[in-house]
């Protein structure tokens, strides 16, 4: 007698999924080792059994391709292990593929995480993935980052021992997979443009699922969907994605020949509450002292400038922003004001992050060059917002990194996995929302030479300064 096998449906990521839970648990969660068929289709494994690849230099990426239709409504969970042959560290970037072409495309790509291994050391990683009922093949496609290793890929498979219809995964995961799927559809930032295909894609996604890296491997899945560059979801127990470590670099200020001030903004290290009020307050008296010479035009450099909090920035850029109000933080639910004014800074209604009380003194409203390139990151595009909407104001350089991760919120599920979400984007003091890398106002060229945007900002300031003496 063949066996009921005990599944849910997920039919919407907002209606409960916790009735699952009085489902009888027998056979929900049942897998075995398998052992993988080269696809015979004309896009070839690297290797003839297709358990293993090698990369390096001349060969940086290869492809294990799988025959899947013995597959077909089953989930896949695939162990990668990475050996670095070489003498540097370097990066592997699996890709899970169904039905890769000839060409480099596929039907579909998941991909991994990028994989850190060390000289002459080995490092896993575990993918999952359902294999839909009109899959001819599931393949890994791996990437070794340059400067390329000699890096060894190596596989091992196991296979659901049931098949799963789309929607349908074992009851046990029901709690979790519920919670997080509602937790990031309530709190992500940007407006879906088709929030039924979203969820659609969570159905596929988690098809099959049985366990906390299931429910893993369909959020990540839903985040490449939507294309939410800025969300994370690691399981329990795993560290937190790495963040950037800065070295604090204090400002640079110049007063050129031709009257223009100068001011350049590089990293800064925002943890200590000290440090950062002392940076904010070398900024400030640095603008100041170019400020009593009276020139007749400003240029911000923020090409080097990465911090992971605005606020020390803001109070020391105080006489160049000319609020109060200069932009603010915009979530789905709520909007808060960034208040800068005589030296402080704040959301509106709150006491001041940073206050460097200085003594009264004019705001500038005269004309600012901002330079901004793809090292303009995190509180650096905030501060590029916040000049956005200014009077006399212009941007030059190249688009901005587009990492705003200010912007993202933690959420510590119930069984400890850690779900990053987007929840604000920043938006300029006329309202307007930025979602994408910001762009100067004239972008150079591809080949543009060393220097090109200083000279373009330069040569506006100068016009812009020698309109406003002609109109006095």
């Amino acid at each position: 007698m063949k066996l009921a096998r005990p599944v849910v449906r997920l039919r919407d990521a907002l209606v409960a999924l916790l009735l699952a839970c009085s489902l009888p648990a027998v056979l929900a969660a049942t897998r075995a080792a398998c052992v993988p068929r080269p696809a015979d289709d004309d896009v070839a494994s690297q290797s003839a059994d297709a358990l293993s690849l090698s990369l390096d230099a001349a060969h940086p990426a290869a492809l294990a391709n799988w025959d899947a239709r013995r597959w077909q409504r089953h989930r896949v969970w695939i162990a990668l292990e990475a050996s670095n042959r070489g003498d540097a560290p370097t990066y592997v970037l699996p890709q899970m593929v169904l039905d890769a072409h000839a060409d480099g495309s596929a039907a579909s790509v998941l991909l991994g995480l990028p994989l850190s291994v060390a000289a002459h050391e080995r490092a896993t990683q575990r993918l999952a993935i359902y294999v839909p009922d009109d899959a001819k093949t599931l393949g890994i496609r791996a990437l070794v980052a340059a400067p390329a290793q000699p890096v060894a890929v190596t596989f091992t498979l196991e296979c659901s021992q049931a098949r799963f219809d789309v929607g349908e995964f074992a009851p046990a995961v029901a709690p979790a997979l519920d919670e997080a799927v509602k937790t990031w559809f309530n709190h992500f930032a940007d407006p879906l443009s088709d929030p039924a295909a979203a969820l659609a894609s969570v159905r596929v996604l988690a098809s099959g699922a049985q366990d906390a890296e299931d429910v893993v491997w369909t959020l990540r899945g839903l985040m490449q969907t939507v294309h939410d560059d800025h969300g994370f979801i690691v399981g329990p127990g795993e560290p937190l994605p790495a963040r950037r470590t800065l070295v604090t670099r204090a400002p640079e200020f110049e007063l050129r020949a031709d009257g223009i001030a100068v001011v350049r903004l590089h990293a800064l290290d925002t943890r200590s509450d000290g440090a950062a009020l002392a940076w904010a307050a070398s900024l400030h008296d640095g603008i100041a002292g170019l400020a009593a010479h009276r020139p007749r035009a400003w240029l911000v450099d923020l090409r080097d400038h990465d911090a992971e909090s605005p606020w020390p920035s803001f109070a020391g850029l105080a006489t160049l922003l000319d609020g109060p109000a200069v932009g603010a933080s915009v979530g789905r639910q709520e909007k808060q004001d960034w208040i800068v004014e005589r030296g402080a800074a704040r959301i509106a209604g709150n006491a001041a992050s940073i206050d460097l009380q200085p003594a009264p003194e004019p705001m500038w409203r005269g004309p600012v060059a901002v330079l901004i390139g793809p090292n303009t990151r995190n509180a650096g595009e905030d501060v590029t917002v916040a000049f956005r909407g200014r009077p006399r104001t212009r941007f030059f350089g190249a688009p901005t990194a587009g990492f705003p991760d200010s912007g993202v919120r933690v959420h510590r599920l119930a069984d400890g996995t850690s779900l990053g979400i987007l929840e604000t984007r920043d938006a300029d003091r006329t309202g307007q929302v930025h979602r994408l890398p910001l762009e100067p106002d004239k972008p150079l060229p591809a080949d543009a030479a060393p220097g090109a945007a200083t000279e373009q900002a330069l040569e506006w300031l100068a016009g812009e300064a020698a309109s406003a003496s002609a109109t006095r």
